[in-house]
């Protein structure tokens, strides 16, 4: 059984016009279906143990599980100060059981199947994260630079690296991680971001690597993204 950490902790500072009493994960991204209820009941797969990292408006979330069928394979992660995604990570990673879990953004809708995820990528030859990533340019994700052995050589979050050598591929996060247990759960819980802080460094360690999809996704993050989501799922 795969160990899933959704991220869905955030303020949604970018979102708040849309509403500020409800949690970005409970919006609905398809008419009467909220993004909670799609990652669990047709994303993931059906045996899966999940683990919701929470926070702000955490109440809500737990409102909107315990009247569901799927509540028994939830667990609750909840942050009590802000921990950032990183921290966060850390945080509900107490929760895990395995070897490895998968991370991934409670806002952003993927294309790519998540067992594909699972089948490709790998934590081998030491490396302590895998970074699911796409070679479809996105503006507002992080841009990874990953070598032949597909070990990542850079990772800027939302800007652009130069090249370190032409023989680099150039590939945007997808916001889907597997990652080591044991790694997370001897760091400290405290105030860290995944993007800026754990990943540059798992990089200069050689500790990350990549795996590359011909897929993409929908991030509805603000409020531009989700009047265009809602628009033409309409």
């Amino acid at each position: 059984m795969n160990t899933f950490i959704i991220l869905c902790g955030g303020y949604g500072t970018r979102f708040q016009k849309v509403s500020k009493t409800v949690p970005k994960i409970l919006i609905d991204i398809n008419p009467g279906i909220p993004m909670l209820d799609w990652l669990i009941q047709e994303y993931l797969p059906l045996k899966s143990k999940i683990i919701l990292a929470t926070g702000h408006l955490h109440e809500k979330i737990f409102e909107h599980v315990a009247k569901k069928e799927y509540r028994s394979k939830i667990l609750f992660a909840e942050e009590k100060n802000k921990l950032g995604t990183g921290g966060a990570l850390i945080n509900a990673s107490r929760f895990v059981e395995d070897d490895e879990f998968i991370a991934l953004n409670g806002d952003t809708i993927q294309e790519l199947s998540i067992n594909d995820f699972l089948k490709e990528s790998k934590l081998d030859n030491g490396s302590l994260i895998n970074v699911g990533c796409t070679l479809n340019k996105k503006f507002d994700a992080g841009i990874v630079l990953i070598n032949q052995d597909n070990f990542i050589e850079s990772f800027s979050e939302k800007k652009s690296p130069k090249h370190k050598s032409c023989k680099l591929k150039k590939a945007s996060s997808l916001g889907l991680y597997k990652c080591s247990s044991h790694y997370f759960k001897n760091l400290p819980v405290s105030l860290i971001s995944l993007e800026e802080e754990i990943l540059p460094e798992l990089v200069l360690l050689k500790k990350a690597k990549a795996s590359i999809f011909n897929a993409d996704y929908k991030d509805f993050g603000t409020i531009d993204r989700y009047n265009k989501l809602i628009n033409k799922n309409i």
